[in-house]
């Protein structure tokens, strides 16, 4: 392991990776290409040939599309000089970036998430405690919010929506929600995310299910590439590792359980964590309740 001194002295930053989804797996091996697409303090996301993919630093999950490094805690991306444009190339097993950092890809360890059976629930099986915890962690520990209250009437129709009882609604709804919001992955996008990841294995949800995946593929141009990106992952059924975590610890854990993955979630971003939250919970919420608020749960008791 090279120290940050070294990008001083014409060397190369090299550092491990420690695991990588299956998006990367089958390109261990091979030659390839690409070019930076952007960078941040920890995460760089870059292409390889048509693969879309992000370096990241520990402490922020697993994914399909993630190279997890064991970058150390005083280096950073940026200052490490990478920037967007810059080559990125792949040949025995080793990635280079711009001759300014070198990764050895060599050994991973590939992530494979959930199975979807584990993700699986209906309504009137999950328990009130565990939706509790859910919405209390999120009222405590969010960041951010505020912009439910300004698209109520989309949130309203989308509801009515998945729960079959206005079909018609989904489309409008879900592009009201896309692109909505400032930064990187906007707050709808992320909230979308979140419901994408509960409706998946939600038995109440699956009449209505292909309506609203349609509807979120037929208007991904509405937002950002990086966004776009995210929902396709999750429209093929692939989420984030804490995304799966909380919705597998609401069905199948207890309190402490949820409390703990839910936490974990809210780190992610500014607010972006917050916004899948959000997603996860009025998913479990209206499926049991009808729910149009954040702070109701079974039996109309709050959680907040």
């Amino acid at each position: 392991m090279l120290d940050g001194e070294d990008m001083f002295k014409g060397r190369p930053f090299a550092c491990r990776a420690t695991g990588s989804g299956k998006y990367f797996s089958h390109w261990r091996g091979k030659v390839a290409r690409g070019y930076i697409h952007s960078v941040f303090h920890r995460v760089v996301n870059f292409y390889l040939e048509r693969d879309f993919l992000s370096l990241v630093g520990p402490g922020l999950g697993s994914a399909a599309a993630f190279i997890n490094l064991d970058l150390p805690e005083n280096i950073d991306f940026i200052n490490l000089g990478l920037a967007p444009d810059m080559p990125v190339s792949l040949a025995g097993g080793w990635l280079w970036v711009n001759g300014i950092l070198v990764v050895d890809c060599r050994r991973t360890c590939i992530w494979q998430g959930r199975e979807g059976a584990e993700l699986a629930w209906r309504g009137e099986e999950l328990t009130w405690a565990n939706l509790t915890a859910l919405g209390q962690a999120l009222s405590r520990w969010g960041r951010g919010g505020g912009w439910e209250e300004r698209v109520a009437d989309p949130l309203r129709q989308l509801r009515s929506g998945l729960l079959g009882r206005e079909r018609d609604k989904l489309e409008g709804a879900v592009r009201s929600l896309l692109g909505y919001g400032p930064g990187l992955t906007p707050s709808g996008d992320d909230f979308l995310l979140g419901l994408l990841a509960v409706t998946g294995g939600g038995a109440d949800y699956r009449v209505c299910l292909e309506g609203f995946h349609g509807a979120i593929a037929a208007n991904l141009e509405r937002t950002n590439e990086i966004s776009a990106f995210f929902l396709r992952q999750a429209l093929a059924g692939d989420y984030h590792e804490y995304l799966q975590e909380v919705v597998y610890a609401v069905i199948n854990g207890i309190p402490a359980t949820v409390i703990t993955a839910v936490r974990k979630l809210l780190a992610l971003g500014a607010t972006s964590g917050t916004d899948m939250a959000r997603g996860i919970y009025l998913g479990f919420s209206w499926a049991v309740t009808g729910s149009e608020g954040a702070g109701t749960t079974h039996g109309g008791r709050t959680a907040s």
